[in-house]
């Protein structure tokens, strides 16, 4: 079973609350892992005007749509890095209000094994390959899964297994709270498969998000009118 927690816990701290159901780290494979997710570029800084939170991304993004476009009734941005049309190959979903308050408690409060459990309840009803509990930062932490390749299926509800369904692709998703209590959800879109370069970049990007106030969005959108300002001008002056 191929599963990539191991980079998510070299990219994402060293103190890591693994659960023993879990799957395992390939230990061996850490250690470089560790190296890519911190040599990970992420020079471009997004910010989201309507939803209030910035993002270092691996580029600029080439189109924004609302996270609605894929998934109803869902609050967000799709941050789409490459396209083919309107197929969506490479691509980071910021979800906001991304799960029920009152059914996800406090991560950072949590004893190992209520987030045991916690973490078991989720996977088995998601269909993760695997789940774990993670540090974003030293006081932080985050819920991490990858959704599975291959899902067993109950078809009549028995107990047994009657099938398995292939998944087309595979995503990386995050959910955790900010410092002022924000409910975000972060999902990896890698077609047609996860490649370590943007699970390391993902990783990474998840651990700068970040709450803005209004004073820090006008600045944000002060800057991006005089830049277009700017670069109408030199167009006008190379004309």
């Amino acid at each position: 079973m191929r599963f990539h927690s191991y980079m998510a816990a070299a990219a994402l701290g060293a103190s890591l609350l693994l659960m023993p159901a879990m799957p395992a780290f390939a230990a061996e494979q850490a250690p470089a892992a560790a190296s890519q997710a911190a040599e990970a570029a992420l020079p471009y800084t997004y910010t989201s005007q309507q939803y209030g939170y910035t993002i270092q991304c691996p580029q600029k993004p080439v189109g924004v749509i609302p996270a609605s476009a894929l998934y109803e009734d869902r609050k967000g941005d799709v941050l789409i890095f490459d396209n083919d049309g309107y197929n969506i190959k490479y691509a980071w979903i910021v979800l906001t209000d991304a799960f029920d308050n009152k059914s996800v408690p406090d991560l950072n409060k949590l004893k190992e094994a209520d987030a045991e459990k916690l973490l078991s309840g989720i996977m088995g009803s998601n269909g993760y390959e695997g789940i774990m509990l993670v540090n974003l930062n030293a006081k932080n932490k985050a819920i991490y899964a990858v959704t599975a390749k291959e899902i067993e299926i109950d078809e009549n509800g028995d107990g047994q297994i009657d099938g398995v369904a292939k998944a087309d692709t595979q995503m990386a998703v995050a959910f955790f709270r900010t410092e002022k209590g924000n409910r975000y959800g972060v999902e990896l879109i890698d077609n047609p498969d996860l490649r370590e370069s943007s699970l390391a970049a993902f990783q990474k990007g998840i651990t700068t998000l970040k709450d803005v106030d209004g004073k820090q969005l006008m600045s944000s959108k002060d800057k991006k009118v005089k830049n277009v300002k700017k670069d109408k001008k030199d167009k006008k002056n190379k004309k």
